[in-house]
């Protein structure tokens, strides 16, 4: 199929099997090749010819890329003039003809027909060829109905605020989705990812908006295909979406204009002076023993990701005026682990390890994460109905005069329910009911001859239930919990009350063994 095109050029995906947006002479669509024609030649760009010159320069798909060849020939692209707007021309040669009769009336009446259509109207290239600019990534070039270059206002250490480059996908269904997910009416558009380098810059959506949305540009935890991905997919003209079966990404939802447009620092500064919680973010530097916390989704156990760099980030990845323990000259070494999401720190789930060898994951829907029974100090319960719960002290197991922690410690994975009473936690078979977010549960439990004792942290109800009460102060049985009877107790009453019983016991033996004995 050939087409005139007056347009400019950008990309989307990499890699086989991934949807693909060349706009670079020819345009791919998921396998499907539009070569697209009437680009002004310059002097920086390579001339593209249908006749016996050599071929292209630009990527040649391999042949588990492309569902059906058709070749063209000189006379099927018509030159015009480079001040006329768009305007897409279809010949078919007899690849096409051939094609079995269904294939056939898919591709000339349903296909081809629709998106073209589409392309037109939506995203309005209407514009003459410009220059072809030429960056690290290759050759490229889009209109702004489809990619828009912003500046951001992008908050720094030492208070500075500096300009931040960001492009944006803009396409109608995108932006609609994207202003819905974080709730902010005047965004403008999807942010995608400004690092990586080729195959993953300006390829995928910005991991520190959207970490474990399914296209971004690296999987670290938690994979979901959500409705934003779906959007830009109907926006091709090629699909339409059953957003039904979109999966619910946490990560942003409802956190409003200034979680996506400005710096993660801003962020952290404006949760810590609301006393807020700093999620999905955090600021706990990776030690030893680990200090744990959630995943943003409350799904599994999670270590924040903060580290030390060899070198110092750039400017404008550098955001802690202070850290606990860091002296000021060090600070622009930290930041969060995964690049791509701008450094900024978040936690993440991981794996334990004994000797080198794999033992567990810390998602706490998996049953096999379940920790030994007497390596089990949090009484926890990994299964598919399991959350994570932050625990506002370490759990102590305690057995006569033993007792054992685990250095580990912060959060846990446990069972909860929803009820007209509102959310109940179960700790093994005992549940106790969360009145309010925040609220500190006393957990005392008797297991496997051992007792269990800590205390665990209320999450909001609505993270888990469709239905709950107005929030009150929990009631006063429900703050404190007799301990269970520990039989190994050795204290002086109970010594004293055995020592009672065995001087009434003796008279009574001494008779049976006189009685015997004659």
């Amino acid at each position: 199929m050939a087409a005139e095109w007056g347009g400019g050029a950008g990309y989307w995906g990499t890699g086989p099997g991934r949807s693909r947006w060349r706009w670079s002479g020819s345009l791919w669509v998921r396998s499907v090749l539009l070569l697209l024609g009437g680009l002004r030649a310059s002097a920086t760009s390579t001339p593209v010819s249908l006749g016996s010159s050599p071929p292209c320069r630009h990527h040649v798909p391999s042949d588990t890329e492309v569902i059906n060849k058709v070749h063209l020939k000189a006379n099927h692209v018509v030159k015009r003039d480079v001040d006329e707007h768009l305007r897409i021309k279809t010949v078919y040669d007899k690849s096409v003809e051939e094609l079995l009769p269904e294939k056939k009336n898919l591709v000339k009446n349903k296909l081809f027909p629709q998106a073209i259509s589409y392309l037109e109207k939506t995203f309005q290239v209407r514009r003459p060829a410009g220059t072809i600019l030429l960056s690290s990534l290759g050759l490229y070039q889009w209109s702004d109905k489809v990619v828009r270059k912003v500046e951001r206002l992008w908050d720094v250490r030492d208070n500075k605020i500096i300009p931040h480059t960001v492009y944006l996908l803009v396409t109608p269904r995108v932006v609609e989705e994207a202003r819905k997910h974080f709730n902010c009416p005047v965004l403008e558009g999807m942010e995608l990812e400004n690092q990586g380098g080729m195959g993953t810059e300006l390829n995928h959506w910005e991991k520190r908006l959207l970490e474990n949305e399914a296209m971004t540009g690296s999987h670290t935890q938690n994979r979901v295909l959500s409705r934003i991905t779906l959007a830009l997919m109907e926006d091709t003209g090629w699909y339409k979406a059953n957003y039904s079966m979109a999966e619910k990404l946490d990560w942003g939802r409802g956190m409003g204009c200034d979680f996506v447009r400005k710096s993660c620092k801003f962020w952290i500064d404006q949760q810590r002076h609301k006393r807020q919680m700093l999620s999905p973010y955090c600021d706990t530097l990776r030690s030893n023993p680990l200090q744990l916390t959630c995943r943003q989704d409350q799904r599994a156990v999670a270590v924040c990701n903060l580290q030390k760099f060899p070198k110092p980030l750039p400017q404008e990845y550098q955001y802690f005026d202070e850290l606990t323990g860091i002296p000021a000259e060090d600070l622009p070494y930290y930041g969060g682990s995964v690049e791509i999401a701008d450094y900024c720190p978040f936690s993440q789930e991981f794996s334990w390890h004994l000797s080198g060898e794999y033992q567990r994951n810390s998602d706490c829907r998996i049953l096999e994460n379940q920790p030994e029974i007497f390596k089990n100090y949090g009484a926890e319960k990994y299964g598919p109905h399991s959350v994570c719960l932050i625990q506002k002290s370490a759990f102590v197991m305690e057995k006569c005069e033993r007792k054992l922690s685990y250095p580990d410690w912060g959060s846990g994975c446990y069972q909860v329910s929803c009820s007209s009473q509102g959310l109940k936690v179960w700790v093994q078979d005992t549940s106790y009911l969360c009145s309010r977010a925040g609220q500190v549960l006393p957990v005392s439990i008797q297991m496997n001859g051992w007792i269990h004792d800590g205390n665990l942290l209320c999450p909001s109800c609505w993270d888990f239930c469709e239905v709950c009460p107005p929030e009150t102060d929990p009631p006063a049985a429900n703050l404190t919990r007799a301990l269970p009877l520990d039989l190994c107790s050795c204290s002086s009453s109970l010594v004293a009350t055995l020592w009672l019983l065995l001087g009434n016991l003796f008279p009574l033996l001494a008779g049976f063994l006189l009685c015997v004995w004659h």
